[in-house]
């Protein structure tokens, strides 16, 4: 709730405020929601959501159904450390079935726990389940992908990730992205298995094969070791260069360009195609897309869903583990 808290922002009125970074601001501004409660043990965090939203604040879950005197909900949203996330799910599920349920990234600490969730939602067939990986979401994004799974770029030769602040907590963003683009991948060889940060995770090198592609090399680098936290996506195929670069205000895109006159070789464009991500607003991009799949489920996809909020957590997790 806090990385939007202090703008300004009209209820049902979409980018009222100047950014639109979290799951509660997206829900409040979505004319095509109500956010009806929230839920955090901080005292002083359940004061600030209802002075903000004007919607009551429970202590857990438990407390928040034996308040409730409607039908399940809708949509539920769980933003909590994935060491809590497959716990809460759990017990959600005991009180309550919303028609969608919206994890945070990664969906897990441990492949133990992933397998756990896994099984846990499966056995609720009627669930839909979507994760958090918000550059996913973005429409600007999705347009690629549709543009590459049409093969205007032609074969995918090489690329690289290049992110900081762990390799589950941050570089996953950016695999899970190259997998919305490139499909799955297969762990190749651990390049520097880095240090230990936050309890679970790692700032690992490693290498990926794109298994669509004739298993081409993505290699995914951590600079977290000196402090800097990154993401950025790197992507050469035979008829261009892809890019999400590390702000993410823009995906690049270089054509290639024909041989110069006795040349065999071709060179890209001196200057970049710019397509504009609207990375400021990515939590509401993500509500417009659960609203239009709550509305109409047979015509709209969930753009990262469970399964593959997991292939991303398990491609990775071996380069994570102790």
């Amino acid at each position: 709730m806090g990385y939007d808290a202090a703008l300004p922002f009209a209820l049902d009125q979409p980018r009222s405020s100047a950014q639109t970074l979290t799951h509660a601001r997206a829900l409040a501004c979505h004319p095509g929601f109500a956010l009806e409660a929230g839920v955090d043990p901080s005292p002083e965090a359940r004061q600030r959501f209802t002075r903000l939203y004007g919607a009551p604040a429970y202590v857990d879950l438990a407390s928040w159904r034996a308040a409730s005197k409607d039908a399940p909900p809708d949509l539920v949203v769980i933003a909590v450390a994935p060491q809590l996330q497959p716990s809460l799910v759990q017990e959600l599920l005991q009180l309550t079935e919303p028609q969608l349920l919206l994890l945070e990234k990664p969906v897990a600490s441990s492949l133990e726990q992933a397998c756990g969730l896994q099984a846990v939602c499966s056995q609720h067939p009627h669930l839909k389940v979507a994760v958090n990986y918000i550059r996913t979401w973005l429409p600007a994004v999705q347009g690629w992908r549709r543009r590459l799974q049409a093969h205007e770029l032609g074969t995918f030769l090489y690329g690289q990730i290049t992110y900081g602040k762990g390799l589950l907590s941050n570089g996953s963003h950016f695999v899970n992205l190259a997998e919305a683009w490139l499909g799955s991948f297969t762990p190749g060889r651990l390049i520097k298995p880095g240090p230990y940060c936050f309890g679970f995770d790692r700032e690992a090198s490693l290498e990926l094969l794109a298994n669509a592609h004739g298993q081409a090399p993505l290699l995914v680098r951590s600079v977290g070791t000196a402090g800097l936290r990154a993401g950025e996506v790197d992507l050469w195929f035979e008829r261009g260069r892809l890019c999400w670069p590390n702000n993410g205000q823009s995906i690049l895109f270089w054509p290639r360009c024909d041989p110069a006159n006795g040349d065999s070789y071709s060179s890209l464009a001196a200057q970049p195609e710019h397509v504009p991500t609207h990375l400021d607003h990515y939590q509401l991009e993500v509500a417009n897309s659960l609203y239009r799949f709550l509305k109409d489920p047979g015509t709209n996809s969930l753009y990262c869903d469970l399964n593959d909020g997991l292939l991303t957590f398990e491609t990775l997790a071996s380069a994570c583990a102790p």
